[in-house]
């Protein structure tokens, strides 16, 4: 008996005299044990001991900023590059920038996690400076957002909200840490070390199955259909499904189609893919969802507006099945039959249930259906031979230059290797029926999330610095396609931190002297009745030269080519190029 409480006293003893470290030290430990070696943000006197941290910790390194929006717009891009998690941080009072970025973060299915350092706890209600109620601010907008006050129980809440970001649909949380916790020294040694285990898909996202009734319904609707087609968005280039769309799109004879953050879903000459559907989409594409196709499988896309041109594409007759991972995101518009999972699990299930079922219930009829649909897949080729035969003889040599043709210039120089970030509003719009994707996987960074204004500048950071740590030299081409307007609400300061970072990249500008898009519906909506969005001509060139940046601008097409040409070939450093473009080619043709 002595000896059993000899030992007790002993572990007590043990215990108390445990090593300890300072919360912020545990934290940046935690963060390097699940694999993040960036962070992006702005130190603010609540997050000191998260710096201290930081600095004593090798292989986490800290990304300075001149703006929050950037610091999570950029850790948004950092993680749709590598797949891994993004993170950024701020204090009380530059944290309430953060949201229009988390906002982008929630809506792209984005891992991101903010660290917010807030006033001590002490110090509330005290008319203490930056005595913000920050949780009632970014909780609306995350997957989760928890306040820390104990110390010892930062490791679960920092378990939690990473679970949380890589799980199931992925997306955006926050932990909000006061200053005295962060500053704690009350973290015991053993208690910081992770939980992580090699495999534990509890940290590092599991790849959710769809139950098998659903998965037996889809294929059923697909053995059923005569004429289907396979609608994918975003989320099935995040779950990295080419090999199970290709496979079902090539066993089946059907075309595939995507949403604009979807591109790289399949490469654009790849005989299956035809390109885009919305508001901005291709109209060959239109016509073949509406007058031939009786079954759209729509895979990781969920259906926006701007996706399904007002929500009139697919008709709300058609049959629908919808395989995404966020069961609330299935019949919000359109009455479908939901497949809840990861895209390319429930992929691979319904191709495995063809395999052994087969392509259709009719067998005898098996081959002259498969004849039927390589003639649709003919004729809808020849549509689009047609259409853009008729397109591009609009704007390939017109003068001023049109948007169109910037696309074209660039796409020229692209490979499969390369890069393009594009901000919100009509840059992004453009991409859509314009810029062909000539790699597999998340090679356009584009804010389809919410689609904020100002996403330009951050998400070439964050682009830049995922491909300095993926790739050795050289490194792939990296392009920011942004707006006048899109590139002055980026906040410009942070042309800065680009050039510090030795990023290699062409920002292309596509100035029209207007806001774009907000033009476009007052020349679409109010009879172009324009107020308030045309912009001062502003000379890109000269602010690119006062932060040390090679600024050209370009006024003919020969011009574009030759600077397009030079600046892609030679990408050593930031450039910029400054394209004056027709005032009145706002939007692509409103084609649904």
């Amino acid at each position: 008996m002595n000896n059993i409480f000899e030992a007790t006293k002993v572990k007590l003893v043990m215990e108390k005299n445990e090593d300890k470290v300072r919360v912020g030290m545990g934290i940046t430990r935690m963060l390097k044990d699940y694999g993040v070696s960036k962070v992006f943000g702005i130190p603010d006197g609540h997050t000191l001991a998260f710096y201290d941290g930081i600095l004593q910790t090798d292989g986490i390194d800290h990304i300075l900023v001149n703006d929050e929006r950037t610091a999570a717009f950029a850790a948004d891009a950092y993680s749709r590059v590598t797949g891994g998690l993004g993170v950024c941080d701020a204090g009380a009072a530059g944290s309430m920038n953060f949201p229009v970025a988390i906002s982008e973060a929630r809506g792209s299915g984005t891992p991101l996690l903010a660290i917010i350092g807030v006033i001590k706890k002490e110090h509330k209600l005290r008319n203490v400076p930056h005595d913000i109620d920050v949780q009632g601010v970014i909780e609306p907008i995350t997957k989760t957002c928890q306040s820390i006050y104990i110390p010892d129980q930062v490791p679960r809440y920092v378990n939690y909200a990473i679970r949380m970001a890589k799980n199931g649909k992925p997306g955006p949380t926050a932990l909000i840490i006061p200053e005295d916790v962060m500053n704690s020294k009350e973290l015991p040694l053993k208690r910081y070390i992770s939980t992580k285990k090699g495999g534990s898909c509890a940290i590092e996202g599991c790849s959710i199955a769809p139950a098998a009734n659903e998965i037996e319904n889809a294929v059923q609707m697909i053995r059923e259909a005569k004429q289907p087609a396979i609608f994918s968005g975003s989320q099935a280039v995040s779950s990295g499904a080419f090999t199970e769309i290709k496979k079902l799109a090539d066993m089946l004879q059907i075309p595939v189609f995507s949403t604009i953050s979807g591109k790289g879903i399949l490469q654009q000459e790849d005989p299956y893919y035809f390109g885009t559907v919305g508001l901005f989409g291709e109209k060959p594409n239109h016509k073949f969802i509406r007058r031939t196709a009786d079954l759209l499988i729509i895979i990781g896309n969920r259906m926006t507006e701007d996706d399904t041109a007002n929500f009139k594409i697919p008709s709300s007759k058609m049959p629908v099945i919808q395989i995404d991972l966020d069961p609330g995101e299935i019949g919000l518009s359109f009455n479908a039959w939901g497949v809840v999972g990861d895209s390319k699990i429930a992929l691979d299930m319904i191709i495995r249930r063809l395999q052994d079922e087969g392509l259709t219930r009719d067998r005898e009829s098996l081959e002259s259906l498969m004849k039927e649909r390589k003639r649709n897949l003919e004729e809808l080729k020849q549509d689009h031979t047609e259409y853009w035969e008729r397109d591009a003889a609009k704007w390939m040599d017109s003068e001023p230059i049109k948007p169109q043709r910037v696309l074209y210039s660039i796409s020229q120089y692209f490979t499969e290797e390369d890069y393009l970030v594009t901000d919100a509003s009509a840059s992004s719009r453009w991409i859509g029926p314009y810029f062909p994707v000539k790699g597999l996987g998340r090679k356009i960074i584009t804010p389809r999330g919410v689609g904020p204004t100002g996403f330009g500048l951050g998400a070439l950071l964050g682009t830049g610095i995922a491909i300095q740590d993926t790739y050795g030299e050289p490194t792939p081409k990296l392009v920011l396609l942004t707006g006048d307007g899109g590139l002055m609400n980026s906040g410009l300061s942070d042309l800065e931190t680009i050039v510090q970072k030795e990023i290699n990249c062409t920002i292309v500008v596509l100035n029209n002297s207007a806001l774009g898009f907000v033009k476009f519906g007052q020349a679409m909506l109010y009879n172009r009745r324009y107020y308030d969005t045309d912009r001062v001509n502003t000379n890109f060139v000269q602010i690119a030269e006062a932060f040390g940046i090679k600024g050209k601008q370009v006024k003919t097409i020969s011009q574009l080519d030759e600077a397009i040409k030079s600046s892609l070939h030679n990408q050593k450093g930031v450039q910029l190029i400054d394209v004056i473009t027709d005032p009145e080619e706002f939007l692509p043709p409103n084609s649904y």
